[in-house]
């Protein structure tokens, strides 16, 4: 899919499905290793996550953090996977857009 295709089904998604989020293709730089995935990007949320395959099919270095962290769905009911208890460094590519 070509980055202006991406845009497109993303804006359409936001305006037409009156939705805040969308799914758009990035890759992770851990250590100078490259993974490529997709990822939901959603208006409303101030932290990104790795989902625990991603971490897994890849052999990502995790982390453990200090504290648990505990996450809501977005009805209010705790995420079923449980608690996030470690967390993975890396760059976040979109594009030519680089971010930690």
């Amino acid at each position: 899919m070509q980055k202006s295709e991406v845009v497109l089904e993303s804006y359409n998604n936001i305006v037409c499905n009156k939705t805040t989020f969308f799914k758009i293709p990035v890759t992770l730089w851990v250590y100078e290793k490259k993974v490529q995935t997709k990822t939901l990007v959603d208006l409303e949320t101030t932290i990104n996550f790795v989902n625990r395959v991603v971490v897994e099919n890849n052999n990502l270095v995790t982390y453990k953090l200090a504290n648990p962290y505990c996450v809501i769905n977005t009805d209010g009911t705790p995420n079923k996977a449980g608690y996030i208890t470690e967390y993975v460094q890396a760059y976040i590519e979109i594009g030519l857009h680089r971010m930690t």
